[in-house]
Parts: structure tokens; sequence; C-alpha cells
């Protein structure tokens, strides 16, 4: 939740609290009426900045049942440590962990002010891959998270169409590529009791291999391969099929390999071929191997010593 300080290094001026065993209201009886002064004396905002550092949410709930003027003392502790620390307790109240009893609506309420949030839609824009405590990836977060609330109806009623906005909201106003790509999985294969739409997911996909996600660059291509939601092109399935390899999507290797070899818009290279299964084989891709196997003459030509190195893997 919060960063643990060493307890030698606090400031000298920083006020002095008793031991949290002394405030657990089950067992605690403080019975000096000048320390309860003491203590109703000091702001709530002040306690919580005070204890944030050694405590876990369990324990700032159990203090803030002591005594009424720490009622919304867990509400504070979220609010004056930042958009983190507010992400931090809706997920401990969504799974009942850090010393909290599971509260999904709660949770939810939390998730809604993060989503919501003042310039969340202007100011996220080009902050994805940052540091995780930038607070506008935590908003993109917690849109992500709100979706899935409303899908499975956790905390929330179930609502389909709140969930698809809330994706819809991630990937084109924040330019999250993983919403974009959950929205074409969800199209693609009829999740949440969304209807299948091929089209839609060809497209979800396409915005989100635009923007760099790897896996969705792979799955539009077979789009265009197999004219899924949109024309057969051969040729557009190919780039795309290399630039998913080229990216690191390993499939995709053999995808292209298999496109040369089967002459599927560019000309027929079986030289080619085993280039590409070869990179495959390599990361440990079987129809890449088997492929390879099937080619071994050539193979042996374009990649000298292919078997020898690649050893064990053919083997496997």
């Amino acid at each position: 939740m919060f960063q643990t300080t060493n307890p030698s290094s606090a400031s000298l001026k920083s006020p002095i609290l008793p031991s949290l065993c002394l405030l657990n209201q089950e067992s605690a009886h403080v019975t000096d009426p000048n320390l309860i002064n003491d203590f109703d004396s000091i702001p709530a905002e002040i306690i919580s900045k005070c204890l944030s550092d050694y405590s876990d949410w369990g324990d700032l709930a159990k203090l803030s049942c002591v005594q009424k003027s720490w009622s919304t003392l867990l509400h504070t502790a979220s609010q004056s440590q930042g958009q983190f620390s507010q992400w931090e307790l809706a997920q401990a109240l969504m799974s009942g962990s850090n010393g909290l009893e599971p509260n999904p609506s709660q949770a939810f309420k939390y998730l809604v002010e993060l989503s919501e949030a003042e310039k969340s839609v202007n100011d996220c824009k080009n902050t994805v891959g940052e540091d995780a405590s930038n607070k506008y990836e935590i908003q993109i977060l917690a849109m992500k998270k709100l979706a899935m609330c409303y899908f499975v109806g956790d905390g929330t009623e179930e609502d389909k169409n709140s969930g698809l906005m809330w994706l819809k909201k991630a990937a084109q106003e924040c330019n999250d590529i993983d919403a974009a790509h959950e929205l074409a999985l969800i199209y693609e294969y009829g999740e949440h009791n969304v209807d299948c739409d091929v089209v839609a997911a060809c497209e979800w996909f396409l915005i989100a291999a635009v923007n760099g996600h790897t896996g969705a660059m792979a799955e539009y291509a077979m789009c265009c391969e197999l004219g899924c939601g949109r024309e057969q092109s051969d040729e557009e399935a190919l780039e795309w099929y290399v630039k998913a390899a080229n990216s690191g999507h390993i499939e995709a290797n053999f995808s292209v390999g298999e496109a040369f070899e089967e002459a599927k818009g560019v000309p027929q290279s079986d030289g080619e071929a085993c280039m590409w299964y070869y990179k495959a084989a390599v990361m440990g891709d079987e129809d890449s191997k088997k492929a390879l196997l099937r080619l071994s003459d050539i193979a042996s030509i374009v990649v000298p010593g292919w078997s020898n190195q690649l050893g064990s893997i053919l083997n496997a």
C-alpha cells in the first residue's frame, strides 16, 4: 500500500502516538483522559500521515472504529496518499486482502472515482507504459477494472454495455492497446454475453496492432489471410505477420515461412521459408520444427548446420 519508512529516519517533529495494539477496538482501553483529548485534537489527515508508513489497510480500518472523529480515517488515508493508494485500496477491498474484509461495492465506488477523475481523458494520452504510479496509468487500470466489474456483476449490477463503454474509453481516449485487444477478443468470441461480431473484432485488432500490440498484429494478419471481418488479402496478411514476427511473436515467424513456401502474397521460396521456420523453431515452435525436417535439404543449404544448432529442440 504505502512505501515503508525506517522508524529511525522519521522526523523528530512527528507526533508521538501509542502502539497500534493499544488502539485495537477489541482489546484497547485508553484510560488517560489527557491522552484521549490529545488524540481528539489531532486532525484525521495528520494521523493518517503518521500511521500510513507503518500500517496496512486493516490497521487503519480498525482505527476508524475507535472513535467517531476517526470514522473516515481509511478514506482520508487513501485520498492523502494519492491515486496509487486509492487503486491499491480498491484492489484490497475487491479481493479482501491487506487486512480488509471483501467489500466489492465499496471497491467499485473507488474505481468509479478513479476512472472519472478530472482530466483523466485529456491528460492520460501518451502516458501508457510509464511508471505504474503515474496517476493517469492508474486511471486507465481503473477503467479496465471497472469494465470487468460491469461484465461479471462484481460490486454492481451486471451491465455488458457499461463494460464495453469503459473499455472503449480506455482504448479510444487513453490509447490503451490492451483494452483495444481485449475488446477485439470479446467481439471475436462473444464473451460476457456480447454478440459475436467479426467485423468489430477485426477493427479493434487493427487499432491495437497499429498502436503496437504484438498479439493483435498476428490476429489482424489472420483476419487478412482468412478474409474474416474484412476483404481477404495475402499481401496485407504477410505484411502484418512480418511486423508481428519482428516484434517477437513466435507463431508469426512460422506464418511468414508458410507464406514463402506456399507463395501467398510473395514469390515462392523454400529458402526464405526455411529462414523463417528456423527463427520460429529456435524459439520452440513445433510446426516450424516439422517444416524444417520436411525441407531438410533446403534448410541445410540456407542454414548450414541447422540440425546441430537446434539439437535437443528437434528431439523435444
